[in-house]
């Protein structure tokens, strides 16, 4: 009898055992599915709160260039028709911006906005051969690099399908992986230079890297200096930046940084005073350039939020136009992080 109960009495014990093993095993997989679940939950409220700043920055953004639209409005307005250029300092009857960064704080967060005079820019449609090349050899270009990229973007405003010696018309494009004929006809907008033979993203659109000397220095950035938004082939000698002057005609880069630092004082009010500010300056320099007072801006919008990493970028390009309801049309409008 006492073996029947210690028998009997093991197997109840192994029974609780088993049990207890099983139990062990569904507290488990209830605590991975917990484990789980708690995860997925935290992923959803991380992506929902991401798309809710996201949407907050974005607004911010808006915000930030309706309010640099009026700061443009209100400084053409203030100038009376007279030339503004950069480098303008505050107060004194001065417009506070026409080109320079503007800044929108609000409740949450705020907007920066950087404003760019396009009639600083070359116009790439109508300049000349010889200022494109010395652009490009100014901005960090070989020569023989940038004799191709010269005679690329001529032969893709040109009419015609002669390749120039250096360049390329349909015959070359046609044979890339996703081929595309040459244009043959004026740039549309400034990205269509990424299509042109030699240009790549870098070229375009600018990399940082350090100079012979250790100090950080920009390369190439053709958005920075070239345009399709302006008409004809004056130069806002006040807003030009100081690569684009010294590649004009007459000019090397340390006359144009005097120029630079003889508006930065105040702007010019017409070209005399460039012939009597720089000693022995040409006629042919002076030819490119011009007093003017631009209308078309380029507006780089980041709209940010307070303690939080997300931003929202639009980049505009606005013209000033008295005949329209709102006092500007908008060439370009771009909302893709991924091209600004």
């Amino acid at each position: 009898m006492a073996a029947i109960n210690s028998r009997s009495k093991n197997r109840h014990e192994g029974e609780r055992g088993a049990i207890l093993l099983v139990v062990l095993w569904v507290v488990l997989a209830l605590s991975m599915l917990a484990v789980s679940f708690s995860a997925t939950i935290r992923t959803e409220v991380d992506a929902a709160r991401y798309l809710v700043e996201q949407k907050q920055a974005y607004y911010m953004a808006r915000a930030g260039m309706e309010y640099a639209l009026f700061e443009v409005l209100k400084s053409q307005a203030l100038t009376g028709g007279q030339p503004m250029g950069p480098g303008l300092p505050p107060g004194g009857g001065m417009p506070p911006v026409l080109s320079g960064n503007i800044s929108l704080n609000l409740t949450g967060g705020g907007a920066d906005v950087r404003v760019t005079d396009e009639s600083g820019k070359i116009n790439v449609n109508a300049a000349p051969d010889f200022i494109i090349f010395n652009l490009l050899i100014m901005v960090g270009m070989s020569e023989g690099e940038a004799a191709e990229v010269t005679d690329s973007i001529l032969d893709w405003v040109d009419v015609d399908e002669m390749p120039r010696p250096f360049g390329a018309e349909s015959d070359f494009y046609m044979m890339n992986q996703a081929p595309y004929r040459a244009k043959n006809g004026p740039m549309t907008v400034p990205e269509e230079l990424l299509l042109v033979k030699g240009i790549t993203p870098e070229v375009f659109y600018g990399r940082k890297g350090l100079s012979r000397d250790g100090d950080p220095v920009e390369y190439y950035g053709l958005k920075k200096y070239l345009t399709t938004y302006t008409t004809g082939a004056a130069i806002n000698i006040n807003s030009a930046p100081v690569p684009v002057l010294a590649s004009l005609p007459g000019l090397d880069y340390a006359t144009a940084m005097s120029i630079d630092q003889m508006r930065m004082e105040a702007p010019f009010t017409n070209l005399v005073e460039l012939e009597q500010g720089i000693a022995g300056i040409s006629g042919e320099s002076s030819s490119f350039l011009g007093v003017i007072r631009s209308s078309v801006y380029t507006l780089d919008c980041t709209g940010r939020l307070d303690n939080s990493d997300v931003v929202s970028r639009i980049r505009a390009v606005v013209q000033i136009d008295a005949s329209s309801p709102k006092g500007y049309r908008i060439l370009y409008w771009n909302e893709s992080e991924s091209e600004l």
